[in-house]
């Protein structure tokens, strides 16, 4: 009996983490910049390394696309590896943004998905922002003042 009950728990533990594994997966998406689901929030080129830029670009399904993000405060973190979308040490209206490898706490990684769809970096007043609201490949993202209404900065996760 003590044999049986040890390997239904070896079976049965496996199988819970890979249930867990598929938890995590719930909180990646694709991020639309106002509802255009055309495009999307991109790593340039897919090049995971610091300080590449993020950027518009046709929607493709690739990694460079798929970003973990919760409701509230939260950090925007590439899906597949240990970047994080990053405001740089001096944040402010037009400054581009980039990946960089994640730090817990860090403010410059530090957001706050909105219940209107806003992503702001926590307690600065700025947002991320559609830079001048177009809608063409390879334009870079920026921060910009939270302003109401603005649709630059609403983006939508799918």
């Amino acid at each position: 009996m003590f044999r049986i009950s040890v390997l239904l728990f070896l079976v049965s533990v496996p199988a819970l983490l890979a249930s867990a594994d598929c938890t995590l997966d719930s909180s990646a998406y694709v991020i639309h910049p106002n509802g255009d689901t055309t495009k999307c929030l991109d790593v340039r080129g897919a090049n995971f390394t610091n300080g590449t830029p993020v950027q518009i670009y046709d929607c493709n399904g690739s990694d460079a696309q798929m970003w973990n993000i919760m409701p509230g405060q939260t950090t925007v973190k590439v899906h597949i590896n240990n970047f994080c979308l990053d405001a740089g040490s001096t944040p402010g209206n037009g400054v581009g943004m980039k990946i960089w490898e994640c730090f817990d706490g860090l403010a410059a990684q530090t957001w706050f998905y909105t219940d209107d769809q806003r992503i702001a970096l926590l307690n600065q007043g700025l947002c991320l922002d559609l830079t001048n609201g177009v809608h063409v490949d390879s334009n870079q993202v920026q921060t910009y003042v939270c302003t109401d209404n603005n649709t630059n900065q609403v983006w939508t996760l799918d």
